[in-house]
């Protein structure tokens, strides 16, 4: 997938790179937290900062070092680096989803060749 002209290996259902996975659901959990982690009192400037380092490090964690400043920029600019989150977030859910429809394409084919089985090679 290419997140602002950068190019990033986001294959959660490849076998090779479990670990990758992992570290994406790790810091996606971390995520579900994030606003309460904002120290109160601060002003907007530094809550825009604050999450965009949130965004960039799941970016560094899960692809590499530098890759959160590569995809969302040096600066804390909270519409890019929101974006940037968005697009990985759905990709992850359009990957779930290719996943589950072809469960249960695979599922339904089974079911209609087991189906077939008991009446195979007689004729009506």
């Amino acid at each position: 997938m290419k997140i602002n002209g950068v190019e990033l290996d986001f294959a959660l259902y490849d076998a090779a790179d479990v670990e990758m996975r992992q570290r994406y659901f790790d810091e996606l959990k971390k995520m579900q937290t994030v606003s309460q982690e904002i120290p109160e009192g601060t002003t907007e400037k530094d809550q825009a900062e604050y999450l965009c380092s949130r965004i960039k490090r799941i970016f560094d964690s899960v692809f590499g070092e530098g890759t959160g400043e590569k995809v969302c920029g040096t600066n804390s600019n909270l519409l890019v680096c929101m974006d940037a989150y968005d697009q990985l977030v759905s990709e992850q859910l359009h990957q779930n989803e290719k996943y589950k429809s072809i469960m249960n394409h695979i599922r339904e084919m089974t079911r209609q060749v087991s189906g077939n089985e008991s009446t195979a090679g007689k004729v009506s």
